[in-house]
């Protein structure tokens, strides 16, 4: 088996291998995944944080041996997370810098005493100080306090635009805004809505809180839509954008579209 790393600020996961298949996820700027089927131009790999499958244009690869990905896999709950939507970055490769923007949730490896320059796979990258954060161990802290830290960095993606199948602050859709969000505490999800809204401990509409995750769907009992429960009656989601509208028991109402948009179906609580 072979075993790899994005060093692009992301690489899109397509359904199948073409160009123009649809993009079923991403996989962010330090994101470790393995190979497992090839084709001419094409490596179908599955990614080490949720274990979703996709195909990638191999030129995109940064390939590394199992040590390295070892290495990476059991450092992720450790590294730093870029915590800005856009993180500037110069990187330097064979003598040669040039710049690039991360994303927020994109994984930092090695930084030295400097707290502006890391290594990885030989490459020098550099990034301005306090752009980063390390994630929090949501047992470690009280609820409501990782509670609003949360909402903090979620706040952090405010009118990003709607991306089927992104995970990132170019483009996001509304799972994959809950999954890497979750990276800031911690705690791993798996990347559709569906799959998400299997976990957690499923909480009454009125005992609601700040953190807890609300599923959806549109008309019927198959969960299709995700969005964090804010502070007041407000659910922040992705919907068009990542914005706020207001939660009611019967789910979410469109101040915009006067309408309800989307049916509630459970509320989960994951810390």
């Amino acid at each position: 088996m072979k075993y790899a790393i994005c060093l692009q600020p992301y690489i899109p996961m397509r359904a199948v291998a073409q160009e123009s298949s649809e993009m079923v996820s991403q996989l962010l700027f330090g994101d470790v995944f393995r190979i497992v089927d090839e084709q001419p131009r094409w490596y179908k790999v599955i990614r080490s944080c949720d274990d979703y499958e996709g195909w990638v244009d191999w030129k995109t690869v940064t390939l590394i041996s199992e040590k390295e990905y070892l290495y990476y896999l059991n450092e992720a709950s450790k590294c730093l997370l870029l915590r800005q939507p856009y993180n500037p970055v110069t990187r330097t490769r064979d003598g040669v810098s040039g710049s690039a923007h991360l994303s927020w949730g994109s994984r930092i490896y090695n930084m030295d005493d400097t707290g502006i320059t890391f290594r990885m796979q030989g490459e020098r990258f550099d990034v301005p100080n306090m752009t980063y954060v390390n994630p929090v161990d949501s047992s470690s802290m009280s609820r409501n306090a990782c509670a609003k830290y949360l909402l903090q960095q979620a706040q952090m993606l405010l009118n990003v635009p709607y991306l089927w199948g992104g995970c990132t602050a170019f483009g996001i859709d509304c799972s994959g805004f809950t999954q890497t969000l979750f990276r800031f505490i911690n705690i791993s999800l798996p990347r559709d809505a569906s799959q998400q809204a299997l976990l957690g401990t499923e909480v009454p509409f009125e005992e609601r809180q700040i953190g807890d995750l609300a599923f959806f769907g549109h008309g019927s009992d198959h969960v299709c839509h995700v969005g964090l429960v804010g502070d007041g009656n407000r659910i922040l989601h992705c919907s068009a954008s990542l914005h706020y509208d207001e939660l009611r028991e019967e789910g979410i109402w469109s101040q915009e579209r006067g309408e309800l948009s989307h049916n509630l179906i459970v509320i989960k609580r994951f810390f």
